[in-house]
């Protein structure tokens, strides 16, 4: 199976100037779309930061939802799209169930089953291909709750434990 992984899109970027820049954003989609059928890509893995800000523009939310659109004329059957520090999850979540039915399978955030966050891609004779850990961004509440006067390494220690947690959790899974 061959799998493209990308990651960092940050869709919506503008320089500091104001500037955006959805134009050298059009033409790496176009690049990206052009290599995945040159390549014959089965499988194109997008890693997090979809988006530059939680709030993104209307033409950066275009230029993603076009792309995945245009994806559907390519050989690429399956599509994993994972939330990252700068994207928002519940507007990643937001078309999830839409997109699902495309083959595009989105983990904007951590689910309330981390069993959702395995996903299992078969290959194109049907057997099983790829399996993706399709871990977000995680973030403090997504991994414990707050402890009043608890000390800056006690935090540390327990957002390290909490992080192994979660992974190990997930590297139980059957599907692994």
């Amino acid at each position: 199976m061959r799998v493209l992984h990308t990651a960092d899109w940050h869709l919506g970027q503008h320089f500091l100037t104001g500037q955006e820049r959805l134009t050298e954003q059009k033409a790496f989609l176009n690049w990206l779309l052009a290599t995945v059928q040159a390549e014959g890509v089965e499988a194109l893995v997008l890693a997090g930061d979809v988006f530059d800000t939680t709030t993104p523009s209307h033409a950066a939310q275009e230029l993603y939802y076009d792309f995945l659109v245009r994806m559907q004329g390519t050989g690429c059957r399956d599509i994993v799209v994972v939330g990252g520090n700068h994207d928002s999850p519940t507007l990643l979540n937001a078309s999830r169930r839409l997109l699902r039915a495309l083959r595009i399978h989105v983990i904007g955030g951590v689910p309330a089953e981390a069993d959702e966050q395995i996903i299992s891609l078969p290959s194109a004779g049907g057997q099983p291909g790829l399996v993706v850990a399709a871990v977000p961004f995680l973030r403090d509440r997504d991994l414990r709750l707050a402890v009043a006067g608890e000390t800056p390494d006690a935090r540390q220690l327990r957002i390290r434990d909490s992080i192994a947690g979660h992974y190990l959790k997930l590297s139980e899974h059957d599907a692994v």
